[in-house]
């Protein structure tokens, strides 16, 4: 059977697909590339997959595009050639090691903390963004596509206050006189938050005021950049976790 051929930017699917790279709709979202597109379809993500009419088929039941109706639903200035449209669901249960992202706003940074916490074996989430975003996706390189991810409302910290009467010890990145260095006294064991702040402000007064530990990292720097600095905090607990 021959795939159906779509040339118009103004054809229906193309305008429901525009509508989706836009946000209007909560679970859906687009895909570019054929990594991330084979990434989705391990997690069985994907709904529909578009394809340049130019390059020979990679998924077989893909509807074929033109040119310019690929760049009228893509982000990226050279895009592959494959979009896929995928439906997802995050989980919402948290487990016993969770990142906390305090007003962090960079799609760059929260993708790269999202591949960095797969790297070393940390799945929870919580953060007050639209993780949909194709920035974020396309930085994870298909590391949000299996997170549990919990959104809370901007400066509403109850998830934590709740956490923390479950035992969760709360700690936070912050450089004040009661700060110690993340490496020191095994705090990130049994069930802990780690909270990142803000790139501009770090972590707010209000979230202070719960932790229970507070760290920073060592360094010859007035400071790093977010995801940097969970990387290396969260490499430090992956490795004592080896031991």
């Amino acid at each position: 059977m021959q795939n159906k051929l779509i040339s118009s930017v103004q054809n229906p699917k193309i305008k429901y697909l525009k509508q989706v790279a836009n946000f209007k709709y909560s679970n859906l979202f687009l895909v570019e590339g054929y990594h991330l597109v084979q990434e989705a379809f391990k997690n069985n993500l994907v709904i529909e997959t578009f394809e340049l009419n130019e390059n020979q088929l990679v998924y077989p039941n893909s509807t074929l595009i033109t040119s310019n109706v690929l760049t009228s639903i893509t982000n990226t200035k050279t895009p592959e050639g494959i979009v896929a449209l995928c439906k997802i669901s995050f989980k919402t249960e948290l487990n016993d090691k969770i990142i906390f992202l305090d007003n962090v706003q960079d799609p760059g940074n929260i993708g790269t903390i999202i591949r960095t916490m797969k790297a070393f074996n940390f799945n929870s989430l919580i953060a007050n963004i639209n993780l949909l975003n194709h920035k974020i996706i396309r930085s994870t390189q298909g590391a949000i596509f299996d997170l549990n991810y919990y959104q809370y409302k901007q400066n509403d910290y109850l998830i934590i206050k709740k956490l923390k009467s479950e035992g969760y010890k709360i700690i936070g990145t912050l450089l004040d006189k009661n700060s110690q260095p993340y490496f020191k006294n095994d705090l990130f064991t049994g069930k802990f938050v780690l909270i990142m702040g803000n790139e501009g402000n770090g972590i707010s007064h209000e979230l202070q005021q719960l932790l229970d530990y507070s760290v920073y990292i060592p360094i010859d720097f007035e400071s790093l950049n977010v995801a940097v600095a969970t990387g290396i905090v969260l490499n430090h607990i992956y490795q004592s976790e080896k031991k």
